[in-house]
């Protein structure tokens, strides 16, 4: 594992021509500008730049009149096209970076700098009036939330003037306005790309222009022109062509505010590479150099100081789908995420017996993971049975180069989820085709709309305890805390164990409810404010019908529920179960004072007095003694049978209130209403309820409003990312009390039957120590491969001390990255906060 760029330097001089771990000479000049780029701060567009669509008063009266007349649709898809031709503006350009050229480069776009956590820049096209009315909603233009996988194929297969034209055709044929202003909103964007595709060929001709005649990189750059005219306008005839459009779209999606994944990269790829290869028109080391080309350009824009970063966020920032309420995400850990997965292996897309799809191009996607060392894209990988032992002997070389992906996904676990516990709608052909989204989240690629939103665990145990009300709110201000669910019975009042889980299951049933009609009640308000037109093109079923993404035009509407906090969860009712109700060590009330006064920390009382401000008095002396107590219990993530059934009790009995609230006649009403506004002909609209359990990389900020736990955790500390084990916490020095573990049986946690109702995954993030054995490792990813050991593993490589060493000397070990709760990051860009729950999380070894 290389810690920093210098050391990486060194390394590629000692490797010997031929080696697989070295770039070609190409590859390694772009890789030298790239590390120049990340120590600087990105240029940005400034609304001025951007602008709004419609003119203002000192404008064209005409134009105005005439923009003003169009449709939000159909000003969308101009917006979409204006902002394509701004970015390539010289002005623009120079001040903004967003048309970048360089003689090196094999791959030509400029990805913008709209990471997750910094906001974006768009053309506005709304008037005054539509502009409240969503604002109303927290929606604005910045509203589209992306994070859907588009069906790249359908630019390398078709191309976009057939798209073009099918949607010309088929909006002369519109019955009504609606759908014809869709397809005229679809032609707009499509044309957009095309003729952004155009400006970059006209830009590479002039830059040839001042190279010396006898510059041998003049015949690539002038095939890369040529390149740009025909793709992606017409169907890719190369695997060069392949991968330039698929990186000229994906560089459009983004520009014009929807963040998405690429998808089924090496599915797209194989066929028309495999052609290639039988003519002898390319070699697998010129595809390799092309795909790290790809590589590098998707993570031009990441920054290493997180002082470089902008805040351009507003308050309807990328927002859920059936979400109501401000776009607040962890913004100091999602500065370098664009959700660019790339999903590879897998199984073939088809009905009857399994069969593997694993190619050449995932080789080649694997290898550019390990030698570039990149934050992005991250690499997925979905593994099986079938999984060919070098594809796993090659993730496991790409692990250990320290870049935290592959990400490992069980098409054993997924693939049966979604298609038995998916309200059983999405046909198995179709789950076999899932990829990744943002962060891991799984939905059939190319087809599916998808949001998601939160439920918490421990929240759930804190209205347990406290009679509806969260623990973190109790003072003077709400007393016992913040009332939010049922009056249930009080923590003197409960008998015992079975008791205490039914009084839980009552709350989260009602959390589940709260996400069923918050979707149902706010889905399709994108449609009058922020549709979708550009990617919509690219989502099986909305051409077809003639609908916006936000309008349910696509095949499937897939929405997760997701489960937060199981971590902490599990280990603090196994404290309720065992010290409580088997060995009565202390009661329920004792153990709600030490919650509600922090562990102790927010005694408080008149003339000083040692006792809470509501709830049973408990000295400071019982308070230290149970907390002692609790902490030194068994945890979840370690192979301990009586914790990890606690957590698998959770999960069941969430998926089990997810269907039971999908299915409760208090929402049938609304669910009839959504059919029938949204039904299309021939197409029955459902809503897919997928279960998942994720915080993504806001496992800082769910912690942040949660109270003390049973656990031993302090008030608002951070919580496990994902479905992990719960980090140290955080008074602890994590060099003199790290958790090991064998990561065998780490895997053994998870090895329970309800990871396979996972519709949306559950990850966990195993940290490996950086002399981890290769084949030790590659052997337990194919234990994982072969089902039954949970159903998202991601792996971290770093040792204790190279993470502390970072914190204080960056520069030593810029390279050193992470794995986030949904993407790998470099550890010196993190916010202290987040550095720090890297730290106190376990490690797992051999």
């Amino acid at each position: 594992m290389i810690h920093n760029d210098v050391d990486y330097w060194r390394h590629l001089e000692h490797l010997k021509p031929g080696d697989p771990d070295l770039p070609s000479p190409r590859i390694c000049r772009l890789l030298r500008r790239l590390f120049q780029r990340w120590r600087e701060k990105p240029r940005w567009l400034t609304e001025e730049q951007v602008g709004h669509l419609i003119p203002g008063p000192t404008g064209d009266p005409a134009e105005r009149k005439a923009l003003s007349g169009e449709s939000v649709m159909v000003r969308k898809g101009k917006a979409v096209r204006r902002m394509l031709q701004i970015i390539v503006r010289d002005d623009v350009a120079a001040s903004a970076g967003s048309f970048e050229l360089d003689p090196d480069d094999l791959i030509f776009g400029t990805m913008p700098p709209f990471s997750v956590g910094q906001g974006k820049e768009f053309v506005r096209y709304l008037k005054e009036d539509e502009e409240l009315a969503g604002m109303l909603d927290f929606l604005n233009e910045m509203s589209p939330m992306g994070h859907i996988a588009p069906d790249h194929g359908r630019t390398v297969r078709v191309g976009l003037r057939k798209m073009i034209d099918d949607c010309k055709a088929k909006a002369a044929a519109s019955e009504g306005a609606r759908e014809r202003d869709f397809y005229l909103s679809v032609i707009e964007s499509l044309e957009g790309v095309v003729e952004f595709a155009h400006a970059y060929a006209h830009g590479i001709r002039k830059m040839v222009d001042t190279l010396p005649a006898d510059d041998a990189r003049r015949p690539s750059l002038v095939e890369s022109a040529a390149r740009l005219e025909r793709v992606p306008e017409f169907p890719a005839e190369s695997f060069h062509d392949a991968v330039q459009a698929i990186h000229l779209l994906h560089c459009a999606f983004h520009w014009t505010v929807e963040i998405v994944p690429i998808g089924r990269l090496d599915q797209i790829l194989w066929p028309i590479l495999e052609k290639e290869l039988e003519a002898k028109q390319l070699t697998l080391d010129q595809a390799q150099e092309i795909l790290d080309g790809f590589w590098i350009k998707l993570d031009e824009p990441a920054i290493l100081n997180y002082r470089h970063a902008e805040n351009r966020f507003t308050a309807c920032d990328g927002v859920l789908t059936g979400f109501w309420g401000s776009s607040n995400y962890d913004q100091g850990g999602l500065l370098n995420q664009w959700m660019q997965q790339i999903t590879i292996g897998g199984l073939l897309p088809k009905d009857g017996d399994p069969q593997d799809a694993c190619n050449p191009v995932t080789r080649l996607c694997l290898n550019s993971s390990r030698r570039l060392p990149l934050n992005s894209p991250t690499l997925d990988l979905r593994v099986n049975g079938q999984t060919p032992k070098d594809v796993l002997d090659l993730a496991a070389a790409a692990l250990l180069s320290g870049g935290a992906h592959p990400v490992l996904l069980s098409d054993e676990c997924i693939v049966k989820a979604l298609t038995e516990n998916s309200n059983n709608v999405i046909t198995l052909a179709d789950a076999r085709d899932y990829a990744c989204d943002g962060c891991y989240e799984t939905m059939v690629a190319g087809k599916s709309e998808f949001s998601f939103g939160f439920v918490s665990a421990t929240d759930l145990i804190e209205k347990t305890l406290n009679r509806g009300a969260g623990i973190a709110g109790t003072g003077p201000i709400n007393l016992r805390g913040s009332k939010e669910s049922w009056r249930s019975t009080a923590a003197s009042d409960i008998k015992d164990w079975d008791e205490f889980k039914r009084i839980l299951e009552k709350h989260l049933e009602l959390g589940c409810h709260r996400y069923v009609k918050n979707l149902t009640l706010n889905y399709g308000n994108k449609e009058a404010v922020c549709p979708s037109p550009l990617l919509s093109a690219f989502i099986g079923g909305c051409l077809e019908s003639g609908r916006d993404l936000t309008a349910g035009g696509t095949d499937y509407h897939i929405f997760s529920p997701l489960f937060t906090s199981i971590s902490t969860a599990a280990d603090s009712l196994h404290v309720i179960r065992k010290l409580v109700f088997e060995e009565k060590k202390f009661t329920l009330e004792e153990l709600l004072t030490c919650l509600t006064t922090n562990w102790g920390d927010a005694l408080l009382g008149p003339d000083g007095a040692k006792q809470p401000a509501f709830g049973r008095y408990v000295s400071p002396e019982r308070i230290q003694e149970i907390h002692a107590l609790c902490k030194k219990q068994d945890k979840f993530g370690y192979g301990h049978a009586e914790v990890d059934k606690i957590a698998w009790y959770l999960i069941d009995s969430f998926c089990n209130a997810v269907r039971d609230a999908a299915e409760h006649p208090v929402h049938a009403g609304r669910l009839k209403d959504l059919a029938a506004r949204w039904s299309s002909p021939g197409k029955d609209f459902q809503l897919i309820f997928a279960p998942g359990v994720g915080t993504f990389e806001q496992y800082v900020f769910s912690g942040s409003w949660l109270g003390a736990s049973a656990d031993g955790r302090k008030s608002r500390q951070p919580i496990a990312s994902d479905l992990s084990p719960a980090p140290l916490h955080s008074e602890e020095d994590p060099m003199l009390h790290r958790r090991t573990a064998a990561l065998a049986k780490g895997f053994a946690s998870y090895s329970d039957e309800c990871m396979e109702r996972l519709g949306d995954g559950g990850a966990v993030d195993y940290n490996l120590p950086e002399d981890f054995p290769p084949d030790k490792l590659a052997a337990l990813l194919g234990e994982f491969a072969q089902g039954g050991k949970g159903s998202v593993a991601t792996f971290t490589v770093a040792n204790p001390k190279t993470l502390l060493e970072a914190q204080t000397s960056p520069e030593k070990y810029n390279l050193v990255r992470v794995r986030m709760g949904g993407w790998s990051e470099f550890f010196v860009t993190l916010f202290p906060d987040h550095q720090n729950q890297h730290r106190r999380r376990p490690l797992y070894t051999p």
